[in-house]
């Protein structure tokens, strides 16, 4: 018992002993070994039954090896369970423990994946410890990060090639900036190179540059290969919005440090030196706060940077999607949602309340 007192020390799951002749309408997790088996294996477990076996070999009556059966019994019932799991950023409201001040039973990805996903099961029976700093503000590390990254006041000075106005490409961008414009406080203002006074910082979109943007803010002129902004893998309709975000310095929702609760990257299938971009962002980029949404204009589709990705397969996976609906939407979107529209906004808030006199403005 003394392994099932330091597991719910670490999940929010609790174990109680009850006596086997107990008539309960509950599910009950049965430890025997009627087979004398030696191993430690995981067995094949049916949660349809009122009765879940958990065989567990004599050579294995120690800490470690009943915690990791333990763990992968409880792994296994959410993997077999249809339930989509909460899109909630649940991390935030689980207990944090200082992992240097003790022996864990549990690696840090494992205790996440469980409680986040037995969220709901579990309720809020106490009030749970927040990250530090957490609230709907930039924390001070969040300030670190984004110094220098966002636009001053707001704004993206931008221009385009004579020559690609009014194409469809060109359309196609000017319809995602006033989506981000109808939503958020930041402005893409139109420059020309006929300008008297041209600004020194500004994005140009040509017939040549650059495939995929800088990440944030930049001094000097980005030249931008407008085709590429413009265009995706197959089937990312997402793509312009998306790295119109990239350059207001908003990481992909599949890139959050928080990411792997959510969702797997198959890195096999990574379009070599394409890697980086599937690299998890920074913590201090964390808005932490606020929820992991597949529904993001930032949510990477599941063939992103893919190399090769017939018959199905994908770079960036959920981690549960039974029925394939969230593969099928992530980066289809092309109007932002509630998260990205809190994101942009906590994170241009300063900037903004520059530009409009330091008035206070509706984040």
């Amino acid at each position: 018992m003394s392994t099932f007192s330091k597991l719910q020390e670490e999940i929010c799951l609790k174990f109680f002993m009850t006596p086997s002749y107990n008539m309960t309408n509950e599910k009950i997790l049965y430890i025997s070994n009627p087979d004398k088996l030696k191993t430690c294996s995981s067995p094949e477990y049916d949660f349809s039954k009122d009765v879940v076996y958990l065989p567990i070999g004599y050579k294995c009556i120690n800490q470690k090896d009943i915690a990791r059966l333990v763990i992968d019994m409880i792994r296994a019932s959410i993997e077999n369970s249809v339930l989509p799991v909460n899109s909630y950023d649940l991390i935030r409201r689980t207990n944090e423990f200082e992992e240097s001040n003790r022996k864990s039973l549990m690696s840090t990805i494992d205790r996440n994946y469980i409680n986040t996903h037995y969220y709901e099961e579990c309720g809020e029976s106490k009030t749970p410890k927040r990250r530090s700093g957490v609230t709907s503000k930039l924390t001070e590390e969040n300030l670190n990060y984004y110094k220098g990254k966002v636009w001053p006041l707001g704004i993206v000075m931008y221009g385009i090639e004579e020559d690609l106005r009014g194409t469809v490409d060109h359309n196609v961008l000017s319809f995602s900036m006033a989506s981000i414009e109808l939503s958020t406080c930041v402005v893409f203002q139109e420059i020309s190179h006929d300008d008297d006074l041209s600004p020194k910082n500004f994005v140009w979109f040509g017939k040549r540059g650059q495939d995929i943007p800088l990440f944030g803010f930049g001094e000097g002129n980005l030249t931008l290969k407008l085709s590429s902004i413009v265009n995706g893998v197959p089937g990312h309709k997402g793509h312009t919005i998306n790295n119109l975000m990239r350059i207001l310095a908003v990481h992909m929702t599949s890139n959050r440090y928080d990411r792997d609760n959510y969702v797997t990257i198959n890195w096999n299938k990574v379009e070599m030196g394409k890697e980086h971009y599937l690299e998890k962002a920074p913590e201090g980029s964390w808005l932490a706060h606020i929820p992991y949404d597949f529904d993001s204009v930032t949510h990477a589709p599941a063939n992103y940077m893919c190399n090769t990705c017939e018959l199905g397969a994908t770079t960036v996976q959920p981690i549960q999607d039974h029925l394939w609906q969230r593969t099928m939407s992530m980066g289809h979107k092309t109007v932002l949602t509630d998260a990205d529209i809190e994101t942009v906004n906590i994170i241009y808030s300063e900037e903004c309340r520059g530009r409009f006199g330091k008035h206070d403005i509706s984040i």
